[in-house]
């Protein structure tokens, strides 16, 4: 069975819990404005554990009875302060990811749309009436494309 947590142990875990996911949260999000993607990637594993210990403690506080009035006041408002600095990182956070993906999917789109230009069809006929990639002789250029694995 789950040990039950002191009322000063819940809210000092959720501090510590909530100053290291906050520290994450502010790299990654420098990371994701700078288009850092690898440091973006070394963090993903601490930001999930990190917010999933947050989700579990507040849910456990939340349906704790334990009473909290016990607690040092300064404690409770540096846990209020840390919450919505968090709130208005993961915010951030996520307008930042949305960002990026869409920035990512643009960039494949037009990528796409340089290899079907540049990309002899059917349609291309030469004067000796040979058909595509023959059709073009010596003037055929084709897109060069190189992939960012990073995408």
């Amino acid at each position: 069975m789950a040990e039950i947590l002191e009322v000063k142990d819940r809210v000092d875990d959720l501090l510590f819990i909530a100053t290291h996911l906050i520290e994450i949260l502010e790299k990654e999000n420098k990371a994701l404005s700078q288009g850092d993607i690898n440091l973006v990637q070394e963090l993903v594993d601490q930001k999930v554990k990190l917010s999933r210990a947050y989700e579990i403690r507040v849910l456990g506080m939340q349906q704790s009875d334990q009473d909290y009035s016990e607690v040092d006041p300064a404690l409770i408002e540096e846990l209020k302060t840390l919450s919505t600095r968090l709130q208005e990182l993961v915010e951030i956070n996520a307008n930042e990811l949305k960002i990026n993906i869409e920035v990512g999917k643009r960039y494949m789109d037009a990528v796409a749309q340089g290899v079907k230009a540049a990309t002899p069809n059917a349609g291309t006929y030469g004067a000796k009436g040979t058909s595509g990639v023959d059709a073009l002789g010596s003037k055929a250029t084709t897109a060069s494309i190189a992939i960012d694995e990073n995408l």
